[in-house]
Parts: C-alpha cells; structure tokens; sequence
C-alpha cells in the first residue's frame, strides 16, 4: 500500500475556504434583499393600495349626522362656548354623590361607612359653630372620643 508523503497545498484549501464563505454570504444577503422585497410587496398589496371602504362610509355618515340635524355641530359648538351649560336641566346637572358603595371597600375588607356619608347633610348653624372655631382645632378629637387610633376602625358587632 502507498502512502502520500506530500505537503498538503495550504494555499488550495485557503482559497476553497475563502470561495465557500463568500458564497454562503452572498446567497444569504441575496434571500434577505429577496425577502425582504417580497414583504414589503406584500405589505404594500394589503394595506397601501386598499382604501378601507367600510371606515370611510362610516366616516361619512358620523360627517352627515353630525352636520344635519335640528343643530348642526358647528352650531351646538359655537352656542356652548358662547353661553356655557348655564340652561342645563338638574337632571343632568352636576352634583356631589350619596353613593357609598365605593366606600365600602373590597369584600374582604371592613364594610364601615364613615359616618359623615351616612349623616344628613349638616344645617346652617353647625356650619356657623365650625367656622368659629379656632385655628389650631381643625384636627382635634371631641373631648369624649378617647385616644386616637391608627389604622382600620374597630368593627361593630
């Protein structure tokens, strides 16, 4: 059997390794430019060319309502800057809310109410006593109250 005592050709095998990583460069910024034309060919196809028919009927007629009508927007606009919402009924009115539902906290959480939303509202004279009260008493407790407490008020039985 024989045997092959030559130098291997260094130079041969540079070259090959060269020519192989070049082409696998170039096939791979060829498929990206390729793909990359092709989505945008596509992107282009489905959103650029289309005119969305059904939203611009729709904008037309919210445009049509908005602009016919007993008053037309621009009128009603015009009217509210001038005037205000001097004319509003009570029904609609603006108004401070009894609602203590949203006091009550999450379930598992004590549902006491504090008294001042459940208390009617206050009359004239108790508003009369609180304004001449002194400064330094906004915060203070009533005499009989006992210590203060911090954190979630006691329960009642």
């Amino acid at each position: 059997m024989a045997t092959d005592k030559s130098e291997p050709q260094v130079g041969l095998i540079f070259r090959i390794g060269i020519l192989v990583v070049g082409s696998v460069l170039a096939t791979r910024a060829g498929l990206m430019a390729y793909f990359d034309d092709m989505t945008r060919g596509e992107m282009h196809r489905k959103y650029g060319e289309s005119v969305p028919e059904a939203l611009q009927n729709l904008r037309a007629s919210e445009r049509e309502r908005l602009t016919a009508g007993a008053t037309p927007i621009s009128v009603a606009m015009q009217h509210l800057a001038t005037q205000g919402r001097a004319a509003v009924s009570p029904e609609i009115a603006a108004s401070a809310s009894h609602d203590t539902a949203p006091l009550a906290g999450w379930s598992k959480m004590s549902s006491d109410v504090p008294a001042a939303m459940t208390a009617p509202p206050a009359d004239s004279a108790s508003l009369a006593a609180d304004a001449g009260a002194k400064p330094g008493d906004a915060g203070a407790a009533p005499p009989d109250a006992g210590p203060a407490r911090k954190g979630r008020p006691k329960r009642q039985p």
